[in-house]
């Protein structure tokens, strides 16, 4: 009879947690739905870019431009409204999943700590910077699906009922042909995936699922490359892939060559390409050649780096535009005014060509320069910058700390990876994050500075992993 007596009371007690949990839950995702419909009755915002997606110029990818032609076919007066608040609904949606599925597998039971973890991924929305969701650009579609995309990869690997779910990898891989034909900033998933498989491979050896593993993500890319394609094809009746890359590839390496080092470029349209960009250049007083300012001493420029990050940064976006817009209207190539997507093709091409020759005449400074472009893209860049107020500036970190933070948690995660302690699954879930911002920064690092609109999305995955570590801490603690 006691013992009937004591299971009632325990039953009780048990019931009565959970009512308070779902009470708490509920709670939480109403006051974030209410946040993210305060936002839905703000004006929609409209950047440099959002044109450019509206009217589905050439080098925009297939997905947000028929995202917005499926909202301007609802309303012709009132799309971008619409598709601001489909933005917004779809981020409240998928942040509230993402942060949740956390809570659960880590028995996250306070109700402060819950609350300030599904804050460090719902920022983004929260306006203090570049107001996502709000704003219309593919940014907006990318974050959301970004997210969906790690939930769906950790899924497949660490929480599957076997060591792999065949189910979760199709949707990741789904997610991820989406997320490129958005932007293809995100090719840089394809490592993460390649990494991730071949990793559990080593693990589990199962050959059968590696090479099932490898054929989908291949065949993803075959896929995304013939839509990709039909698309530009549509558009402009080529059947080709966007490339417009070298515009951007180039501006590194010509900023820093000596104008003996744009001499010595091989190719007579080439030369050509140099001398208008060089002529252009002086007349609008747009300063390069910066090398010589170190006295073409190697340690001297490295010093000063950080000054001339700095100055890149001012004079990246006109260079760029300079090498896609402005060289291919240039009578180059021997084409007719109706060849101009010929013609941007070809100036990539040409565009390429340069920063590789360039980059064999001075490799050491083109590395170092490269390198630099890393470091401050894993942390320091522009957060530092008293000019140029980036995303993370505005919720308080500066210098090189999230750099600092990012390497410590790196080597707590390897530390207890090896060790096998019971945090494996934690720290399987930060080396993901962490190297996901590495490849994200290594690639864009490639092409440009590292904007914040450009990282933003891996970074919150290393925000969101400190604070995920912080709460496990305290809660094993109490």
């Amino acid at each position: 009879m006691q013992l009937f007596v004591f299971a009632l009371d325990y039953c009780q007690k048990n019931i009565e947690l959970m009512k308070i949990k779902i009470n708490q839950d509920f709670f939480i995702k109403l006051f974030y739905l209410f946040v993210f419909i305060f936002f839905c009755f703000q004006n929609y915002i409209t950047i440099q870019d959002t044109q450019s997606y509206i009217d589905n110029t050439y080098k925009r990818p297939f997905f947000y431009p028929f995202l917005i032609n499926i909202f301007e076919y609802l309303s012709n007066d009132n799309f971008l409204k619409y598709l601001s608040v489909f933005q917004i609904i779809l981020g409240y949606i998928i942040v509230i999943n993402f942060s949740y599925f956390f809570i659960k597998k880590f028995n996250i039971n306070n109700f402060f700590f819950k609350i300030i973890l599904i804050f460090t991924i719902a920022y983004p929305y929260l306006g203090l910077s570049m107001r996502l969701g709000s704003t219309i650009f593919s940014e907006s579609i990318a974050y959301p699906l970004f997210l969906l995309f790690n939930l769906f990869l950790i899924k497949t690997y660490l929480f599957a009922k076997d060591y792999f779910s065949l189910r979760y990898f199709l949707c990741s891989i789904l997610v991820f042909i989406i997320l490129v034909l958005n932007k293809k900033t995100f090719l840089i998933l394809l490592p993460v995936m390649l990494i991730s498989s071949t990793i559990y491979f080593l693990i589990f050896i199962n050959y059968r699922n590696y090479i099932i593993q490898i054929v989908i993500i291949i065949s993803a890319l075959i896929t995304t490359s013939i839509i990709e394609k039909t698309n530009t094809y549509f558009k402009v009746g080529v059947f080709r892939n966007i490339s417009v890359s070298g515009s951007s590839f180039i501006t590194g390496p010509f900023y820093l060559a000596t104008n003996s080092d744009l001499e010595s470029v091989r190719g007579e349209i080439n030369q050509k390409i140099i001398k208008f960009a060089v002529l252009d250049f002086k007349a609008n007083k747009m300063d390069r050649n910066i090398i010589t300012y170190s006295d073409n001493n190697i340690l001297s420029f490295a010093k000063k780096n950080r000054k001339v990050f700095s100055h890149y940064f001012n004079q990246f976006v006109y260079m760029q535009d300079l090498f896609e817009n402005q060289i291919a209207n240039q009578p180059f190539y021997g084409l007719s005014e109706k060849d101009k997507i010929k013609a941007k093709t070809l100036s990539s091409e040409h565009s390429t060509d340069i920063a590789w020759q360039l980059i064999k005449m001075k490799p050491k400074e083109n590395l170092i320069f490269y390198f630099s472009n890393v470091i401050y893209g894993m942390g320091g860049y522009f957060i530092t910058r008293e000019d140029v107020k980036g995303f993370y500036s505005n919720v308080g970190f500066s210098g090189l700390y999230i750099l600092v933070l990012q390497i410590l948690l790196g080597l707590i995660f390897l530390i207890s990876l090896v060790s096998k302690n019971k945090n494996m699954i934690l720290s399987f879930v930060g080396v993901l994050f962490i190297g996901t911002n590495f490849i994200n920064v290594l690639s864009v690092s490639l092409f440009q500075p590292t904007y914040d609109r450009f990282t933003f999305f891996s970074f919150q995955l290393i925000f969101f992993i400190t604070v995920l570590v912080f709460i496990n801490f305290f809660k094993e603690k109490h």
